[in-house]
């Protein structure tokens, strides 16, 4: 994914310019995200509540470290999104909607400095590909998981029947 030092010193930088926009942005993005009703309905009244994990989600990743308290968390969203079951295809949805906002503010802050705004550009869209990466690779472990629990009670009780039926017949 391109992630280096460098890349974690970019998304450090450019955090100075994240933190104060992110209630905005999560403002926009929430209400975007409520005009879709199947999304409304699973937000439901949580949107102070996700709003903060949000923001402690995007402060972990722009601190650019990647380490075990980054994957742990990303690995909670990831299970969190199965249980409730958001489709892979809303999350990557509302990236695209937060990729869109940091690359305008990405756009405003270093407007004058090209090459920086490239390799900022270019740091928050592999910090961006990897969290995804993360997060649906759970959420599919989540949902094999949860499908051989299944496969496993249908099994359980395809073998009660087999065994009530010979003892029947």
């Amino acid at each position: 994914m391109r992630i280096d030092a460098a890349t974690g010193a970019l998304l450090r930088e450019f955090w100075k310019a994240v933190e104060p926009a992110l209630p905005k942005l999560l403002d926009g993005f929430y209400r975007h995200a409520t005009r879709e009703p199947q999304l409304a309905r699973l937000i439901g009244s949580d949107i102070t509540r996700l709003k903060t994990a949000q923001g402690t989600h995007w402060a972990r990743l722009f601190n650019g470290r990647f380490d075990h308290e980054y994957m742990q968390g990303v690995r909670t969203i990831g299970r969190a999104h199965n249980k409730i079951g958001l489709e892979p295809r809303w999350y990557i949805g509302g990236y695209n909607f937060v990729l869109v906002e940091l690359a305008a503010l990405a756009v405003s802050t270093y407007r004058w400095k090209s090459s920086q705004l490239s390799a900022v550009l270019a740091a928050v869209n592999s910090a961006v590909m990897l969290d995804m990466d993360i997060a649906i690779s759970v959420y599919q472990e989540a949902m094999l998981a949860d499908r051989q629990k299944q496969q496993d009670r249908l099994t359980a009780a395809i073998k009660k029947f087999d065994s009530q039926m010979k003892v029947a017949l």
